[in-house]
């Protein structure tokens, strides 16, 4: 997804917050853009096709095509 699509995206679901939402969001924002990456994400990004399968899992977490983690991994 381009940087202006998810600018977009952004932009819509923060006209769509509440007062009390804003707030959250504006503080969560605010915390992601100072925070230092650390180690593990970076390592993370290095896996060829981690930023496409994790947009997809975010994608599929909205369309609700999730399991409950029970149901996966009944021995945890």
């Amino acid at each position: 997804m381009s940087t202006v699509a998810l600018r977009q995206e952004a932009k819509a679901l923060i006209d769509a917050m509440s007062g009390a939402q804003l707030r959250v969001a504006s503080e969560f924002l605010a915390f992601v853009k100072d925070r230092q990456t650390d180690a593990a994400t970076l390592e993370l990004l290095t896996i060829p096709g981690f930023e496409k399968s994790f947009a997809r899992g975010m994608q599929d977490i909205k369309a609700g095509r999730t399991k409950p983690w029970r149901r996966v991994r009944a021995d945890v």
